[in-house]
């Protein structure tokens, strides 16, 4: 049978018979050779020939002390088509071999790495938080099993997926803990209500540390800072549009005629967060309302805020609602409107955000 010429692992068969050399230079040099070979084109080779590759790579490092692993674990530790066996095997070695791996290899997958939090020490978690990669799945395991710092390490990885849950578990041990605080404070995802939970715990904790040193005027300045902080918090993630109109409602210039305005004038944008402040819908709640094509969700929500019939019915007779143009549901509609009382309509909705506060804790 021919010998196909672009197999290198005859070529190699032959090399590792070399491993059998006692000399730790030579062998040494070896597994550089190998090596070489195999990173000179990775992903020519087949399943079985990148196993061959790993298998002699192995048998060759793990002869050998622990430098030759480190050298090997940092050549191949972000390659592809590296071998998944040697991968493992140095993924889970001393912290020294394994961290390159942990950190870089798109070889292991979420479950190699759950399993390696599990069975592994805090360096290889801390490894762990550098990666690319990191679902919510696998950042909850970290932020269950690791100590403070390693869970500091995993918040300061913006590519780090965290889920509520796991935030809010991160707010609680950040309580007593101001790295912790820093490093969640810095990210761009962290849910509203844990920065306000946190920001509320702090300012208790530093008014009781120094409460007998405040003066009056002490506290106040202590509260604006602190109401300001909370602003902050509150407008974080926030459009520009957004924050106009909630500045346009705070001064009072909110009203249904600048509501009306804003349909006539085509502004969608405007009008939707207009719509989100004068009801007290929040954003998801205001996009179904707008989108409910009966009309029934905006009546109610309309009516609670106090808005006119007549400007009711302009809202929904605008394209700014799905509610169809139909003369005869548009009729229905305003008659249900006027038979609806305002302290009923506030009660649906009370009981509604209940319902949906109820639904967002279980």
């Amino acid at each position: 049978m021919a010998t196909d010429k672009t197999d290198p692992l005859p070529h190699l068969r032959q090399l590792a018979e070399l491993a059998h050399d006692t000399d730790v230079e030579r062998r040494h040099d070896l597994l550089r050779g190998i090596t070489d070979v195999f990173l000179t084109a990775p992903s020519i080779y087949s399943a079985g020939q990148k196993g061959q590759f790993g298998a002699i790579m192995e048998q060759l490092a793990y002869d050998l002390e622990r430098h030759v692993r480190e050298e090997l674990a940092r050549r191949i530790a972000a390659e592809l088509h590296a071998p998944r066996e040697l991968i493992l095997r140095l993924a889970e070695d001393e912290i020294p071999v394994a961290r390159p791996v942990l950190e870089q290899s798109p070889v292991l997958t979420e479950d190699d790495l759950v399993r390696i939090a599990f069975s592994r020490g805090r360096s290889h978690l801390l490894a762990i938080t550098r990666r690319m990669d990191i679902g919510a799945r696998l950042a909850a395991v970290l932020v269950d099993l690791g100590d403070d710092g390693v869970v500091a390490s995993l918040l300061r990885n913006d590519t780090a997926k965290l889920n509520a849950a796991s935030f809010s578990c991160v707010g609680e041990r950040a309580k007593d803990n101001t790295g912790l605080q820093k490093a969640l404070i810095e990210r761009d995802d962290v849910p509203k209500d844990v920065l306000l939970g946190l920001l509320d715990h702090v300012s208790c904790k530093i008014r009781r540390s120094v409460q007998s040193k405040l003066t009056e005027a002490d506290n106040r300045k202590l509260d604006q800072v602190i109401g300001s902080l909370r602003k902050k918090i509150r407008n974080k993630g926030k459009s520009q549009v957004q924050l106009r109109i909630e500045r346009l409602a705070e001064s009072g210039g909110l009203n249904e005629a600048v509501l009306l305005r804003f349909a006539l004038q085509n502004r969608p944008i405007e009008f939707f967060h207009a719509v989100s402040q004068l009801t007290g819908l929040d954003v998801t709640a205001t996009h179904r309302a707008l989108t409910d094509d009966t009309g029934q969700i905006l009546a109610i929500a309309c009516r609670a805020a106090d808005i006119s019939v007549e400007a009711f019915k302009a809202i929904i007779m605008s394209p700014m609602t799905a509610v169809a143009s139909d003369l005869h549901q548009v009729l229905s509609l305003v008659q249900l409107y006027q038979r609806l009382t305002r302290r009923n309509a506030r009660r649906v909705m009370q009981l509604s955000q209940a319902r949906n506060a109820g639904a967002c804790a279980a």
